[in-house]
């Protein structure tokens, strides 16, 4: 395992120092920062400071956006190091111009799932990131769940439906929940229903089943699908979260523009 920095020690610090260690990882070869001391000590590892991690392989930044360049000011990393940063709205091009002298960079996209290590992890990288700084992004980041390889430009998308998915299929499947109630079910035994339905969908379209093909093997003529499957279209149910989807993406690139605004 290469020697890592990991700066910053919130929800997403934490999850990855969690992940990491379950999966064997050395906390000797991790050097962890944080403004609260006491974060670090509850997860088990000796707090750092930022003088420290000079000589690491990886630098991991998972801090606020208006927080990186102070941070940055403060090290001297070696020129092979490479910058994986997790801060939303804070492009590539604006992490070289941070940096003191050029560096491989990384910028990550995760989602809520890294907490269970299944999350979504888009990620891009810039010009001097060779195959061996790749690889090694790819083996930190393997623990907390499926990484994807994009163009930058691709990122808002990825925000809307990896990052805010999670938020809209709670909100889907909570509807599930409370349509058994409304069918006389009691909370726990629809809640039991719709999460195992979920899952046992996703194993069937991640099996190859396509979308249509299982809508058609669910229906029967004149019967209930059909008849609920038609107040859904009628309602514009499919259109209303494709345009959630696209609303976020856009609200992605409005961020990504208010952040180039802030020295």
């Amino acid at each position: 395992m290469a020697f890592m920095g990991l700066i910053g020690c919130g929800n997403l610090g934490s999850a990855m120092l969690s992940r990491w260690v379950a999966n064997g990882a050395d906390p000797e070869l991790i050097k962890v920062v944080d403004n609260h001391p006491e974060r670090i000590r509850q997860l088990n590892f000796r707090p750092s400071a930022l003088d420290e991690l000079s000589g690491v392989d990886i630098l991991v930044l998972a801090v606020k956006p208006w927080n990186i360049q102070g941070v940055l000011s403060q090290i001297k990393l070696d020129p092979e190091t490479i910058v994986v940063s997790m801060a939303a709205g804070v492009n590539i091009a604006k992490l070289n111009k941070m940096l003191s002298e050029p560096h491989p960079i990384c910028r990550v996209m995760p989602n809520i799932g890294v907490k269970l290590g299944m999350g979504v992890l888009a990620i891009a990288f810039n010009e001097l990131a060779g195959s061996s700084h790749k690889k090694s992004v790819k083996e930190i980041l393997e623990p907390l769940g499926t990484t994807i390889e994009l163009k930058e430009k691709d990122f808002n998308a990825v925000t809307a439906l990896a990052g805010s998915g999670p938020a809209f299929a709670s909100l889907i499947l909570e509807s599930f929940v409370m349509g058994g109630i409304a069918g006389g079910l009691s909370y726990d035994i629809s809640r039991k229903l719709a999460f195992e339905t979920m899952q046992g969908t996703l194993e069937l379209l991640k099996s190859g089943v396509d979308f249509d093909e299982l809508r058609f093997l669910v229906s029967s003529p004149a019967g209930t699908t059909i008849a609920g499957l038609e107040v859904l279209e009628s309602q514009g149910i499919r259109g209303s979260i494709i345009q959630s989807i696209k609303i976020a993406s856009q609200r992605a690139s409005e961020l990504g523009v208010e952040s180039d605004k802030v020295e």
